[in-house]
């Protein structure tokens, strides 16, 4: 059967989520012979478009023939080296397109590792040796639309863990919080919860339970249904401008939801992140992200993780959100930015009342309604209550 043309994919990545693709299509027929390279990462996707000639369709063809990649075909790949969560690790792909419109994908692994280590090293090398500026047609960004990222094709493995996070910032003592809710599968129908806060400067407070539940059959289907591993190419086009008008100067709140995929059969990953961001929602992913962040909320609830969110004492009465009744990591992305936007707005509208300073009094030691005894200054250094 004759091969019409090759489709290479070059995936590059790390376990904590760092990963961009290349992706190059590259026909051996037909009457307009253009490499086609596209470039995808989280910030924009670059497609770069150069000069096919004989040399480099000849080049492909000897490499195909010189590995007998046709007679990797059917044949069952190896598992790849497992790799660790900081390794920046590569992996090529190549899909054989035949007259039949039939395809063919090889991994390299169809056979013993170092010739197929060789092999995706070669095909590697003359595909960048193929690309140069010299024989370049034409250069362009794109920003994909999620309808866009659903139509990518990229292989990833289940998806075994997911977490919602959010971090406040702001002027006022002890506003930088960051909270955190991870739910991983450690079995068949088992999962632990995790759930951590951090304020200010005080240690770190965390709870973690494992229970039964079936989060992940539910979490599996959205991202089987929605290609969610792909929202991470969502871009925003910078040439679109952006109102910042309405955003604090002095608080700022961001939120995040990742999901962990095991890629161990593909890449050799065991926990890849991939992150729904805020780009991704404010492109129509809201929806999606209102749903796995209620699962996840109903699995931490039904699990009884708690840590401690009372606020912490501050010299004064400043009007604030309550953290006992909406912490920041229950929140979606958006409405989490929403009420990060609120709470700036909110710790700016203080009363004149609630500024004034209280009387000193006759300037002797004094007992506050909290229990504090014996305090001198004219507010309470435990709960910031004024001096009566």
């Amino acid at each position: 059967m004759t091969i019409t043309g090759i489709e290479l994919n070059l995936m590059f990545c790390t376990g904590s989520g760092y990963n961009n693709t290349i992706e190059a299509n590259i026909p051996f027929t037909g009457e307009s012979l253009v490499l086609t390279g596209v470039k995808r990462s989280e910030k924009e996707n670059e497609i770069k478009k150069y000069k096919l000639t004989g040399k480099t369709i000849d080049g492909f063809l000897a490499l195909i023939e010189k590995y007998g990649i046709t007679d990797w075909i059917g044949k069952e790949p190896s598992v790849p080296k497992a790799a660790a969560g900081g390794d920046m690790m590569s992996a090529v792909f190549l899909t054989l397109n035949f007259e039949d419109g039939n395809k063919s994908r090889i991994t390299f692994r169809e056979v013993p590792e170092e010739t197929g280590r060789e092999a995706a090293f070669a095909f590697r090398r003359l595909f960048f040796d193929s690309t140069k500026d010299d024989i370049l047609i034409s250069e362009e960004f794109f920003y994909p639309t999620l309808n866009e990222c659903r139509e990518i094709k990229e292989e990833h493995g289940p998806v075994i863990a997911v977490e919602t996070g959010s971090f406040t910032m702001g002027m006022m003592y002890g506003s930088n919080e960051t909270y955190t809710q991870l739910i991983e599968k450690t079995g068949e129908g088992t999962v632990r919860v995790t759930i951590k806060r951090q304020r200010g400067n005080d240690p770190e407070e965390t709870n973690s339970k494992e229970i039964s539940s079936d989060i992940f059959s539910k979490v599996q289907e959205i991202s089987d249904k929605e290609n969610l591993p792909c929202w991470f190419y969502a871009a925003k086009d910078p040439s679109i401008p952006v109102d910042y008008s309405m955003r604090p100067t002095d608080y700022s709140a961001s939120g995040w939801l990742n999901i962990y995929y095991d890629d161990s059969l593909i890449t050799g990953f065991p926990k890849v992140k991939r992150t729904i961001g805020e780009t991704a929602c404010d492109l129509g992913g809201k929806e999606v992200d209102r749903a796995i962040t209620a699962l996840i909320n109903e699995c931490v609830a039904a699990s009884g993780a708690k840590v401690d969110m009372t606020p912490l004492p501050f010299p004064g009465k400043i009007a604030m959100a309550d953290p006992n009744a909406m912490p920041a990591g229950s929140l979606g992305i958006m409405q989490t930015m929403q009420m990060g936007m609120m709470a700036g707005v909110q710790t700016g509208m203080v009363t004149p009342s609630e500024t004034k300073e209280p009387p000193a009094g006759d300037g002797g030691p004094w007992d506050c309604s909290c229990g504090a005894k014996g305090l001198t200054g004219i507010f309470c250094s435990e709960c910031g209550s004024p001096r009566p």
